[in-house]
């Protein structure tokens, strides 16, 4: 069940710290800025798992503004980031030197790793997503490309995102915590999507080389990954760079280009095994997407997931005949 907190019973001496207190337990460290001479109330309810870092929270509050400041940013012992879904009335948002005002119908990319200040000037319904960088997996680069703008939660991919996480809320009770995990990773891989397939992303003056050079690697990576022979010479060659440059850029990413190749396949066997219609064995999927040796490819599904392939599978099949 969801974890659920409100102001409702609360005292009005305790009402604000409590929030406060609460808000930085769920996502990090925040100053909170209440408004003057009016009782502040709020609720919050999460969603998560015991197998992955990723959380799903609904908050709904009064007027209220959010900071974090550099201090702040600095005692955290990873980053984290949030995306902002607002259902009921426009937010402002302030990072890196700019200014966003995103309205009902969009949705923002939060970083926690950068000082930022968050806020809305009547009663709000938000949907918050939390992101820890270990739940990217190394997909997110240049993390700052995605604060710039306000992304489309009306159609396409972005209206596919937000009814996931509607659809997450609504029937995560209703399945184990297998099928929960599953549950939030898909909603994070079609945000992913949405990231990167916006065209103001994709050309954005502010993508330095690095990001650029990385940005095609993952993109001919991506198109190769069941090749079992995808090696740094045939990326290097490939993309136009010496083998060195190419370890040089991944040495500034979480991940050396070897794991997260690894990662990415591990990755795509993974979104397979929650596809109804695939009856590829498992074997045979792994095989599929580059790896050779099975015992070494069920070892790493089982470290990266925390469950078997088997267990996946099985989950899969569980959540769509609770759906169906």
């Amino acid at each position: 069940m969801a974890n659920k907190l409100s102001t409702r019973y609360w005292s009005d001496s305790e009402c604000q710290p409590r929030w406060a207190e609460a808000i930085g337990s769920a996502y990090f460290p925040l100053s909170l800025e209440f408004a003057p001479s009016t009782r502040f109330s709020g609720s919050l309810q999460i969603w998560e798992t015991n197998s992955t870092s990723l959380t799903l929270s609904r908050l709904r509050s009064s007027q209220l503004g959010y900071s974090r400041s550099k201090a702040q940013v600095s005692e955290d012992r990873e980053a984290c980031y949030l995306v902002t879904v607002p259902r009921r009335s426009e937010v402002h948002f302030e990072q890196d030197g700019r200014e966003l005002h995103c309205r009902p119908g969009g949705f923002i990319f939060e970083r926690g790793d950068a000082p930022y200040r968050f806020h809305y000037a009547c009663d709000n319904d938000l949907w918050v997503f939390k992101l820890p960088e270990r739940a990217l997996h190394g997909e997110l680069r240049g993390a700052e490309r995605y604060t710039r703008f306000c992304f489309d939660a009306k159609r396409g991919v972005g209206r596919i995102f937000v009814d996931q996480l509607a659809m997450c809320a609504a029937r995560f009770d209703e399945c184990d915590n297998t099928a929960r995990h599953m549950l939030l990773e898909q909603a994070l891989s079609t945000l992913l999507m949405a990231l990167r397939n916006d065209e103001r992303v994709l050309n954005s003056e502010s993508s330095n080389l690095a990001a650029l050079h990385l940005q095609r690697i993952e993109h001919y990576v991506e198109q190769q990954l069941g090749n079992p022979d995808l090696a740094p010479q045939l990326i290097a060659d490939a993309c136009g760079l010496s083998v060195r440059y190419l370890h040089k850029l991944f040495a500034t990413t979480p991940y050396s280009l070897g794991e997260w190749i690894r990662l990415r396949r591990l990755e795509a066997v993974n979104r397979v095994l929650h596809e109804p219609n695939c009856h590829l064995s498992i074997g045979e999927l792994a095989m599929r997407w580059g790896f050779s040796d099975q015992t070494q490819f069920a070892r790493s599904f089982r470290q990266h997931f925390g469950f078997t392939a088997r267990e996946a599978r099985a989950g899969a099949v569980r959540s769509a005949s609770q759906s169906g």
